[in-house]
């Protein structure tokens, strides 16, 4: 059998930054379980994201794509995507970053909600969105572009805009994060609106834009693992939807439509000590020498290669150094993100996170082959519903990773359902449920 291999979120940091502007705290509220040693406890932040238990299912019908027309729902309350992202590079602050694209601290906060009250969560080398997206692919949008250059040493706004045929102070109207005037903060390689209207294909030249662009998310993932046929109860969830949404009215049921067939899953996990044994003890340390923890050397290494992991009651992650002698991690704080976090910097939830490429980030999903599952460390069944939170590196398309936090937890899944495939729908109003 082939183990699949999980080297998870690397070479990124935690960045500690207070501001005077925002002084509220999130209340502790539980506790973390299926954790070893002392009990920890979380923020109502992270328990946020979570359905009550006892909030009712929604009946639902499962649906070919050509029998409904409809988007993606988003968990977050501003229905909208994302249509720039920004890689936080160390000494970066969120007024900073809104200054930067010219938008206000307010603003950034709430295309950012993973961000806490105080702003001291901001991760290195974790994406934060910078400009807000369109709901509709099609709707034009005022603040819109139709058309960006991209800067070169020897421009100025002045010539730039000659060269596209509008004014001076057209070009800062489109580009309020220069500073009008003095056009001091051009930046050599990142792309501004020349043309307002709605965008349609310039996706690339978005992406492009950002400070310190990431083509592949420091998050990666596993590959491999046993192959097998694909669960047969599939169907009988299908008919089993369909029978039961005929007993209410046609308008009463929510039709999930399909968005992908035999989609490849894996798991991913963090690293766990016990998984890597052996060797003399080695202080693991921060960027600045500071001992974080001593662990065998064999589970010293397997942190350097897979950039995070579990010490004791700590998540270390590789910070934004070199790594010379274990000394190039940091802590991440688990009263917010309990379990590690995402390419985006968000915290990672057991069993209900996956990474994928090509699903709308912060959007729910529902997978047919997952509902029903007993989950080790937890006395709920799976409801198949699923938030799509994270990114890989390590494959493309139509490829789910689902996050288990434990490689023990994999092995267990794996041994019992031999899953490789899967069928995707809308998650519709399905309850996001923590399990842990």
């Amino acid at each position: 059998m082939l183990l699949q291999r999980a080297i998870t979120l690397a070479t990124f940091g935690l960045l500690a930054f207070t501001s005077n502007q925002f002084t509220a705290s999130a209340e502790p509220l539980a506790v973390v379980h299926g954790t070893k040693g002392e009990t920890i406890k979380i923020s109502a932040n992270y328990l946020a994201a979570f359905d009550s238990d006892d909030a009712p299912e929604a009946p639902f019908k499962l649906v070919e794509a050509d029998d409904v027309s409809s988007k993606l729902i988003s968990l977050k309350k501003r229905g909208t995507g994302c249509a720039e992202y920004y890689t936080v590079s160390s000494g970066d602050t969120c007024q900073a970053i809104a200054k930067e694209y010219g938008i206000s601290t307010d603003k950034f906060m709430s295309l950012n909600d993973q961000i806490n009250s105080k702003c001291t969560n901001l991760h290195i080398n974790k994406k934060y969105c910078v400009e807000e997206g369109s709901s509709s692919s099609g709707s034009s949008d005022s603040s819109g572009c139709s058309k960006k250059h991209k800067v070169t040493s020897s421009d100025s706004c002045i010539s730039v805009a000659k060269k596209y045929g509008i004014s001076l102070s057209e070009f800062y109207d489109m580009n309020p994060q220069v500073h009008s005037g003095s056009c001091d903060n051009l930046n050599d390689g990142k792309y501004y609106c020349v043309a307002g209207g709605s965008s349609s294909s310039s996706s690339d030249d978005d992406s492009s834009s950002s400070k310190s662009s990431s083509k592949s998310s420091s998050k990666s993932s596993s590959s491999s693992k046993k192959a097998s046929t694909v669960s047969s109860k599939v169907s009988n969830l299908a008919s089993k939807t369909t029978k039961s949404s005929s007993s209410s009215s046609s308008s009463g049921s929510e039709k999930r439509k399909k968005l992908q067939s035999d989609s490849s899953f894996t798991y991913y996990w963090i690293a766990q000590a016990e998984d890597n044994p052996g060797g003399k003890k080695v202080p693991i340390k921060t960027c600045g020498g500071k001992t974080i923890a001593k662990v065998n050397e064999n589970y010293a290494d397997a942190l350097v290669m897979e950039g995070t992991g579990v010490v004791g009651n700590k998540i270390v992650n590789l910070g934004g150094c070199s790594c010379s002698n274990y000394q190039c991690f940091q802590e991440i704080d688990r009263s917010e993100e309990p379990y590690g976090i995402t390419a985006y910097g968000s915290a990672l939830r057991p069993y209900i996170s996956i990474a994928a490429n090509d699903l709308e980030k912060n959007t729910k999903i529902y997978v047919p082959q997952l509902d029903g599952w007993s989950l080790p460390n937890s006395n709920k069944k799976h409801n198949g519903c699923l938030l799509v939170d994270d990114q890989s590196w390590s494959f493309e398309s139509k490829h789910i990773d689902f996050y288990v936090y434990e490689m023990s937890n994999y092995e267990s899944l794996d041994k019992k359902h031999r899953t490789t495939k899967v069928d995707i729908y809308e998650g519709g109003n399905c309850k996001l449920l923590n399990y842990l």
